[in-house]
């Protein structure tokens, strides 16, 4: 070992209880997701932010595994002391009730709710050669697909799974499902031309879109997506769909409320910062700050929604 190996060891040791410390004193925001995807750089950019509007420590917590499930697990667990938060994608909070029998927490009773952070659409996705202007068309194509009436979604028990049994449902058309370990991997069909369509998230798609290696036809929100601003939603397309998806900031049941409304206020305030919007932005996601009624009511207005559609899709609940 060299003298600067040496030395860079000994700060190391040095500084490693001062570290243990910041961290015991920090407030974590578990996120249920690896490093590097759009949950965990908003979860980053959020604690950026509250940091600087609260003067002091928010650090993230990575729990990958289990599709999402472990952070929820672990936040429900957590004492109501606001030193552990969790900011999550609908998904788990939403449609998660509808496919596990034995869900591990309930989003219901278990959490606090803080406020949402962002929203983005899905997208409904093509080979770039189908040229599908509106609903009718794609009907008519789907009719006379045969066994090529098929649809690529990150994978089964997804989001985009059971929009496309939505959709489907909406056109009225058989449309058979083809599971995949991630939305990177169908839209990869998609070019090739294995698989017609694909349902995914519009950020992952928006970059194929504008290269033209895929065509969007329509994507799900309320509005049109600022990434996609020539696009037309599922209803100005002609499929009576919607549905935004979003992340949000969750606490443990039983938080204080004078507790709950500093941090809403705080993330509401980050939200509005410019800076912010445009590194959203980025990413094709949009600042959308609520309260926590506000929060609490779209949680249970998306699970209303859930629910009837995967009892009506067959799929199995899973344990």
């Amino acid at each position: 070992m060299n003298r600067r190996q040496f030395q860079l060891g000994a700060l190391a040791t040095l500084l490693a209880p001062l570290v243990a410390y910041a961290q015991a004193g920090a407030t974590k925001i578990v996120v249920g997701f690896a490093p590097g995807g759009s949950v965990d750089t908003t979860a980053r950019l959020v604690a950026e932010g509250l940091q600087r509007q609260l003067s002091r420590t928010f650090i993230v917590d990575n729990r990958a595994g289990a599709g999402g499930r472990l952070a929820p697990e672990q936040v429900a667990r957590a004492a109501p002391d606001g030193q552990t938060l969790m900011l999550v994608p609908h998904g788990p909070m939403a449609l998660f009730p509808a496919l596990y029998r034995k869900l591990r927490y309930d989003p219901a009773r278990d959490f606090t709710p803080i406020g949402q952070a962002v929203g983005y659409d899905y997208a409904l996705i093509a080979h770039p050669s189908m040229q599908l202007p509106n609903a009718q068309a794609l009907k008519r194509w789907l009719g006379g697909a045969g066994t090529r009436a098929s649809y690529g979604s990150p994978g089964a028990g997804t989001v985009p799974h059971f929009l496309g049994v939505s959709v489907a449902r909406a056109l009225d058309v058989p449309m058979t499902h083809v599971p995949y370990r991630g939305a990177a991997p169908a839209m990869v069909d998609v070019v090739g031309g294995v698989i017609p369509l694909a349902f995914a998230p519009t950020a992952d798609a928006a970059e194929l879109a504008q290269a033209g290696k895929v065509r969007i036809l329509a994507t799900s929100g309320a509005r049109r997506g600022s990434a996609t601003p020539r696009t037309p939603t599922f209803k100005e397309y002609g499929i009576d769909v919607e549905l935004a998806g979003w992340f949000a900031l969750y606490g443990p049941a039983g938080m204080a409320k004078a507790q709950t409304e500093e941090l809403q206020q705080a993330l509401a305030a980050v939200l509005a910062t410019p800076t912010l919007r445009e590194r959203l932005a980025r990413l094709s996601l949009e600042a959308a700050a609520s309260t926590p009624a506000q929060l609490a009511a779209l949680q249970q207005r998306e699970q209303a929604f859930w629910t009837p559609l995967v009892q009506a899709s067959g799929f199995t609940p899973d344990d």
